[in-house]
């Protein structure tokens, strides 16, 4: 089975860091990335990191159960650890039990996977992957991967929809870098389709993300009809034509309102409002 899988965008390094830290969390997260497992030589490479140095890490990581190796000499992999540590942070987003059966109504429907992407922190974050089996070819996508709100369907429309002066703030805050040829990389490209997005209440990424892939999201409001997440479709550009498009953004508009509407109904209001409250 073929996979193409979204790659979470390096963040800017913070003020504050610890290059143990950032070693041990960049060898989970390509990890993460690569489920079958990689090399030590594969992990040197992807990491970028000298084999002794990144060798010790995988050791330490392995005595505390965060990556296993089943063979002798053969390809990493995250342990059961980073499993526990997933639940706990599952266990905390109140939004998934609602979504969480939206998403398999979509990957239903059309066969291709769907992802739930939420505020949090003050950015945007996919939270949970809903994929699809019955397919050669599909996209997957790394839990914790953060929202380009410049490229992703689903960063579009997070940010499409929030207040204005808020959005105003985070279009001068945001780097807009080229992850393909078809990235929008100026302001005011990246403002229309914000606009764009808040006025058909759907959001599109043709190949801007991953050459070959486009995706397609709706908003997700709760019970102060403030912006909270987003649901997105991902299709593999040699199955997308323009009416399967339109026939998922309808599909995903219809849903997504529903969703909504059981979040109204269950009076849920979205903790995180950082970014709403950009200045």
């Amino acid at each position: 089975m073929r996979t193409h899988s979204f790659k979470q965008n390096p963040a800017a390094v913070p003020a504050y860091n610890i290059e143990l830290v950032d070693k041990l969390v960049r060898t989970l997260e390509v990890l993460r990335d690569a489920p079958a497992g990689l090399t030590l030589q594969e992990l040197t490479e992807r990491t970028g990191y000298i084999k002794s140095s990144i060798h010790r890490t995988l050791g330490s990581l392995k005595w505390h159960g965060y990556v296993e190796q089943p063979v002798a000499g053969g390809p990493y992999r995250l342990g059961l650890k980073c499993l526990l540590l997933a639940r706990a942070v599952n266990d905390g987003v109140e939004l998934l039990p609602y979504a969480r059966p939206y998403l398999r109504e979509i990957v239903d429907a059309f066969d291709e996977s769907a992802y739930l992407a939420m505020l949090r922190g003050g950015r945007g974050i996919f939270v949970e992957v809903s994929a699809t089996r019955r397919r050669d070819l599909r996209l997957v996508g790394p839990l914790g991967a953060t929202v380009s709100f410049h490229a992703t369907a689903a960063g579009k429309v997070l940010a499409a929809y929030l207040p204005d002066t808020a959005r105003a703030a985070l279009l001068r805050k945001i780097a807009l870098t080229a992850a393909t040829p078809r990235t929008k990389t100026r302001r005011a490209e990246v403002e229309r389709d914000w606009a764009d997005a808040a006025r058909r209440g759907i959001a599109f990424n043709h190949e801007e993300t991953i050459v070959g892939a486009v995706f397609i999201a709706a908003p997700i409001f709760d019970a102060e009809q403030a912006i909270c997440g987003a649901v997105s479709v991902g299709i593999p550009k040699a199955r997308f034509t323009p009416a399967l498009g339109r026939q998922i953004a309808a599909h995903l508009k219809t849903s997504c309102g529903r969703l909504t509407a059981s979040l109204a109904n269950a009076g849920y209001v979205h903790e995180d409002r950082q970014l709403h409250e950009l200045r």
